[in-house]
């Protein structure tokens, strides 16, 4: 004797089934997108340490460059990153630079270098000026704690 489900029974087999087919996913391929990057970007430099804070159950983390070149010019950010206890990077901060981002500085980065100091970070780098075409340099030193950093610039000679 054949027995029938009733349609509420059917569909809750359906539903089950195709909930199960997603918990079964171990070992899905990533695509490139689930990583996205805007196109503009050109270079990421992880550079450094900053250390865990005081409050337990925080950890200290790494400081990333992000450098981008949209209408002929620079874009640059500093971001302080952690990773969680499976290992995933989120960001804690990020910093931009309104004498270098302002969409009409017209300020193009070169020999861009990044060391880990004592007290951060330090980023140097080569600006030139697509206004008036002068050579200068950028330094940026960061602390160890998300947001604090000093910005300067000196004349080239």
């Amino acid at each position: 004797m054949k027995r029938a489900l009733n349609p509420v029974a059917r569909w809750l087999v359906g539903a089950l089934l195709a909930c199960a087919g997603q918990a079964h996913a171990l070992g899905m391929d990533l695509p490139y997108q689930s990583f996205a990057t805007a196109p503009d970007v050109d270079w990421i430099k992880v550079c450094g340490q900053w250390p865990a804070p005081v409050q337990a159950g925080e950890g200290g983390g790494m400081y990333r460059i992000v450098h981008a070149t949209r209408h002929a010019q620079s874009f640059l950010y500093l971001q302080w990153i952690v990773r969680d206890s499976s290992d995933s990077a989120s960001e804690v901060h990020t910093e931009g630079f309104d004498a270098i981002n302002n969409d009409h500085a017209e300020i193009t980065l070169s020999q861009m270098n990044c060391q880990p100091t004592r007290r951060g970070i330090r980023f140097t780098a080569r600006a030139e000026s697509g206004h008036d075409n002068s050579v200068f340099r950028i330094t940026i030193d960061a602390g160890h704690k998300p947001g604090e950093l000093r910005f300067r610039t000196s004349q080239r000679r």
